[in-house]
């Protein structure tokens, strides 16, 4: 029997939304691609954020947000 060890990593470059390019959209494709759910959204209407903690680094979101508003750090 072989026994894994699950560790937490946290990714090394974490996406963030830049505010003025961001349409707040209803559904974000973004948000709808982070499996972690690390895309944020407080406020309807508000940019989301990315909460680092739960951010992996797929950087699945960045290709899915169609205005091009999540880009690397």
């Amino acid at each position: 029997m072989v026994l894994v060890q699950a560790t937490n990593t946290r990714a090394r470059a974490v996406p963030c939304v830049l505010e003025e390019r961001c349409q707040a959209c209803r559904k974000c494709p973004a948000r709808t691609e982070c499996w972690t759910k690390a895309l944020l959204q407080i406020d309807p209407g508000e940019a989301p954020v990315v909460e680092s903690s739960l951010c992996y680094g797929c950087h699945k979101c960045v290709p899915a947000c169609p205005y091009g508003a999540i880009v690397l750090e």
